[in-house]
């Protein structure tokens, strides 16, 4: 029997509750596990950030939060992709964040990087880091679930 990857699952702030809807969707259909950092990445304010509703409050937010926790975050998501068979990230929404797990994934990590692009398909960076890493790209979650169904199989 094939082991179950585990991806980190990048993603914007912006999508967060979708995207852990279709989470939870994968995971219960398909034979793969997600980390999700927004949700396995606690940290001291992270019931805080998940009551914010408006952009203008979430400036705000990471206007005022300490750099130590802003290191800690970092650092925890980091070690969450060094652990992972790969990354699946969500671009369509891109964001520093998630531009520069996928990069580190990549070309750092050397680990497979699947990516949702939606219009950023064919960028010349996006289109590089997912050949370096061996992974593939993807434009919706459509793509991307039929191509898990084949890679990884349906539960049973």
């Amino acid at each position: 029997m094939r082991k179950t990857p585990n991806f980190y699952l990048a993603h914007s702030f912006q999508c967060m509750k979708k995207i852990r809807r279709w989470q939870i969707m994968m995971e219960g259909r398909y034979n793969i596990k997600f980390v999700n950092p927004f949700y396995s990445n606690k940290y001291e304010d992270a019931d805080e950030l998940g009551q914010i509703k408006s952009k203008a409050a979430l400036t705000r937010y990471l206007d005022s939060m300490p750099i130590g926790t802003c290191k800690g975050i970092m650092e925890r998501d980091l070690e969450l992709i060094r652990k992972s068979d790969g990354i699946v990230s969500y671009f369509e929404s891109p964001t520093i964040g998630t531009c520069q797990e996928i990069i580190i994934a990549s070309y750092h990590y050397r680990i497979p990087v699947y990516i949702i692009t939606g219009k950023y398909k064919n960028h010349p960076w996006i289109r590089a880091l997912a050949n370096i890493s061996g992974g593939k790209i993807f434009r919706n979650r459509t793509e991307f679930k039929k191509y898990a169904e084949k890679k990884w199989g349906k539960k049973l």
